[in-house]
C-alpha cells in the first residue's frame, strides 16, 4: 500500500489537515480534518505534530481508504479488524439459521469454554492477523487438556466454517485453518454382535419398550437419530419401501426434529424387510389401540412418529442409549453401545459377501472411504479368502 501523505492548510483562522486519500478506482479524494487549533505562527508546530499523528493512524492502523469505502467495504474492514474472540460469537449468530439447535449449542459451548479463553490470551489478535500457527497452538491446548482427536476435529471443523465465511465475504484472502494441521484421531474400532448374538438380543427384548428401536437399528444399521426420527409417512407398505429422510436430536433445549440429515447420502430409500414390516404393522395396531383406550390421555404431538411410548410421547434419544445399557446388563449380554448395532449390521453384510459400495448405500455414508475405514477391520471372510488363495498359490 502506498504511504498516505497530507499537508496543513489554513481556513477561517483554523489549521486543517488535508489527507490525500484515493478511492477504489484510484481517484484522489482528499479528506479535510479540522484540528481545532488556532492558525498562527506559534501553533504551527503543534498542528504539524497532530498531522503526523493522523497520518500515522492511516499508515499503521489500516485506516487507509476507510473514509472513501462503500458500506460493504467498511463492513469487511470492521470484521477484518475485529478480535477473533469477538468474531467467532458474531459469526455463530449469523450462521445459526444454517444449523440445528443442537449443533448451535455445541458450537456455542466450544467458543465460550475453549476458544475465547485461549485466543483471548493473545491480546488483540485480529481476524486479519490470525494464522495457522495460532490455530495449531489451539489444537495443542485441546490435546493437553485431554480432549480426544475426534473432539478436536469437531473444533477444527467449526473454525474452518467460521473463517471460510470470512474468505467468502472477501474479508481475508485465505482460510488460516487450512494452514494448520488437522488434528488426528485414533480410529475407533467398534464392538459388534454376530448373527446369533443379535438374535438373542432381539428375543430377550421382544417385550421391552425399545424393542422396535433395537430391531430397526439392527436390520438397517440406522443411526439413533434416524431410528427415532422415522415417521409412518416414510413407510410405504404397498411398495414395500422405507425412507430415511428425517431425524430427531436431543439437546439442551429438549427434543428437536428436522428434515436436514447428516449428509446428502443420508437420505435413502430401502426395501422393507419382511420381519421389519411385521413388527411395524404390529406396532401400528398397538398404537391405534392405545389411542382408543386412552383417548385424551394419549399424546397427539407425535402422531406421525413410529417410535413412541405407551402414551404417545416420542422415545427420547438419550433414554434409548441409557436403557440399552441396562437391557444388556440385566440379560447378561455382551456390553456394546447402541451405535454398535450399526457396526453389527455392517459386519453381517460384509460376512455375507455384500460389496462395500452396497454397504455404503445401505448405511448412508457420503463416500466409500468412510465405510471402508470404519468397517474394513471386520471384513473377516474376504481376508480368509485371501489367506486361502496365497496358501494355495505357494503350496
Amino acid at each position: 500500500m502506498k504511504e498516505v501523505t497530507g499537508h496543513l492548510t489554513e481556513r477561517n483562522n483554523k489549521w486543517y489537515a488535508v489527507i490525500n486519500l484515493y478511492d477504489e478506482n484510484r481517484k484522489r479524494k482528499p479528506k479535510w480534518q479540522n484540528l481545532h487549533i488556532e492558525a498562527n505562527r506559534g501553533t504551527r508546530r503543534e498542528a504539524e505534530q497532530r498531522l503526523h499523528q493522523i497520518l500515522g493512524q492511516y499508515n499503521t492502523d489500516d485506516l487507509y481508504l476507510y473514509d472513501t469505502m462503500s458500506h460493504s467495504a467498511r463492513e469487511r474492514s470492521r470484521i477484518a479488524h475485529m478480535q477473533v474472540i469477538d468474531y467467532l460469537p458474531e459469526w455463530l449468530e449469523s450462521h445459526k439459521i444454517n444449523i440445528s439447535q443442537v449443533t448451535y449449542d455445541g458450537y456455542k459451548t466450544m467458543i465460550n469454554s475453549r476458544m475465547i479463553p485461549f485466543f483471548g490470551k493473545f491480546g488483540d489478535l485480529k481476524v486479519k492477523d490470525i494464522t495457522g500457527d495460532e490455530i495449531n497452538d489451539y489444537y495443542l491446548s485441546l490435546h493437553n487438556a485431554g480432549l480426544k482427536g475426534r473432539t478436536a476435529q469437531r473444533h477444527h471443523a467449526m473454525l474452518h466454517l467460521a473463517f471460510k465465511a470470512a474468505v467468502k465475504r472477501r474479508i481475508i484472502a485465505s482460510n488460516p485453518v487450512e494452514q494448520a494441521d488437522r488434528p488426528k484421531a485414533q480410529p475407533y474400532i467398534g464392538k459388534y454382535y454376530n448373527a446369533n448374538e443379535l438374535r438373542e438380543l432381539l428375543e430377550k427384548t421382544k417385550d421391552d419398550p425399545i424393542h422396535l428401536v433395537i430391531l430397526l437399528a439392527a436390520y438397517y444399521g440406522l443411526r439413533r437419530s434416524e431410528v427415532i426420527g422415522l415417521k409412518w409417512s416414510a413407510i410405504d407398505f404397498e411398495n414395500k419401501t422405507i425412507s430415511i429422510n428425517h431425524k430427531v436430536l436431543e439437546g439442551k433445549r429438549g427434543i428437536e426434529g428436522m428434515d436436514v440429515m447428516k449428509t446428502k447420502s443420508s437420505y435413502r430409500t430401502l426395501p422393507l424387510i419382511p420381519q421389519v414390516e411385521e413388527a411395524l404393522l404390529a406396532e401400528r395396531e398397538k398404537q391405534e389401540e392405545m389411542k382408543r383406550v386412552m383417548r385424551r390421555g394419549y399424546s397427539k404431538k407425535y402422531t406421525d412418529y413410529v417410535c413412541v411410548d405407551a402414551v404417545g410421547e416420542i422415545i427420547r434419544p438419550d433414554y434409548v442409549s441409557d436403557h440399552f445399557k441396562i437391557i444388556l446388563k440385566d440379560n447378561g449380554l455382551k456390553q456394546i453401545r447402541f451405535h454398535d448395532l450399526r457396526h453389527s449390521c455392517a459386519s453381517l453384510l460384509l460376512s455375507s459377501g455384500v460389496p462395500m459400495k452396497m454397504i455404503q448405500d445401505w448405511l448412508g455414508h457420503s463416500d466409500m472411504g468412510t465405510t471402508a475405514n470404519i468397517y474394513s477391520h471386520i471384513d473377516s471372510e474376504s481376508k480368509k479368502a485371501s489367506a486361502l488363495a496365497i496358501g494355495t498359490a505357494l503350496g
